[in-house]
């Protein structure tokens, strides 16, 4: 039997698809223009005569780009923060969300309140500086990044609620034939964790991808500094110099693509990005619903 969708029923799903289709726009839309823009004519671009699709198709500011001395330096960075700091999270996160799952931990309600404390109150900005770069000593040093952006509350509570969606048998049975916590953790727990430990991966990655404040706080070696410091300079405080290699006097080329660099180095940053969502976004939904559902 098939169900006779009324007027209602089809003017509801008319404004459903449509709503999809505008934020579908408004979502790719920014990104086909910067990818435009970047390999479109200089003079084509200068003009504004790009506005969806490229005119044209020139190279020189993407070439202009990866040619920059230090690029190569950058991405480094932040790969290295992206990578150690995401697994450094993903670990920290686990071990504290685990006990916090089991019912049979004596101090469970108390870490559960002191960790749902700092999700409303934290110290700001000018005594975590202090603490960190006075008292610690962390300034231009890579670890500090890291340490600062350990793990949060939001993380620790959804980690938790997943674990304790887990059927408490499995752990009950392992520990009866012996099993330590430390060995159910690692053997039955966290393999049975995939979707919320993608989840973890994804949004600390990106997180630590486009993060610029910490390091703009603590990194004033540019041998230690992020991708995201660079486009900074670029885009907001128009440091073209800086992507033509240091040169006082750019060439005609450059300076004719000059607004066009800014997209050029947008487009190499978020690139990586968009490569690695398909591979893990399977995991997405599965591990936010799943985490959600138990508190």
């Amino acid at each position: 039997m098939f169900y006779k969708k009324t007027l209602g029923d089809r003017m509801f799903d008319i404004a459903v698809y449509t709503l999809i289709a505008l934020t579908i726009c408004a979502t790719l839309y920014p990104l086909i223009y910067v990818v435009s823009m970047s390999i479109s004519d200089p003079i084509a671009a200068s003009r504004g005569d790009v506005w969806f699709l490229p005119v044209g198709f020139d190279t020189t500011a993407m070439k202009t780009v990866l040619q920059d001395p230090y690029i190569f330096t950058y991405y480094g960075n932040t790969i290295w923060y992206t990578v150690v700091g995401t697994l450094c999270t993903i670990f920290v996160t686990a071990l504290m969300a685990y006990p916090l799952s089991r019912a049979d931990f004596w101090y469970r309600s108390f870490f559960n309140k002191f960790v749902m404390v700092t999700m409303f109150f934290n110290g700001g900005i000018i005594p975590t500086y202090l603490v960190v770069a006075r008292n610690l000593n962390l300034n231009n040093n890579r670890w500090v990044i890291i340490v600062c952006a350990l793990t949060t509350a939001w993380y620790i509570m959804i980690t938790k609620s997943f674990f304790a969606s887990l059927p408490e048998e499995l752990v009950e049975s392992a520990y009866l034939d012996g099993a330590s916590h430390y060995r159910i953790f690692g053997q039955i727990v966290l393999p049975l964790s995939k979707p919320i430990i993608a989840v973890l991966a994804l949004y600390k990655s990106v997180g630590h991808w486009n993060s610029y404040f910490n390091h703009m706080l603590y990194l004033t070696d540019k041998k230690l500094q992020p991708l995201s410091l660079y486009v900074r300079r670029v885009v907001l405080e128009n440091d073209l110099q800086s992507v033509a290699g240091g040169a006082e006097v750019m060439t005609i080329e450059q300076m004719l693509s000059a607004n066009q660099l800014k997209y050029a180095v947008i487009l190499v940053t978020v690139l990586p990005m968009l490569i690695i969502y398909p591979f893990i976004s399977k995991y997405l939904e599965k591990g936010l619903m799943v985490g959600a559902v138990k508190g």
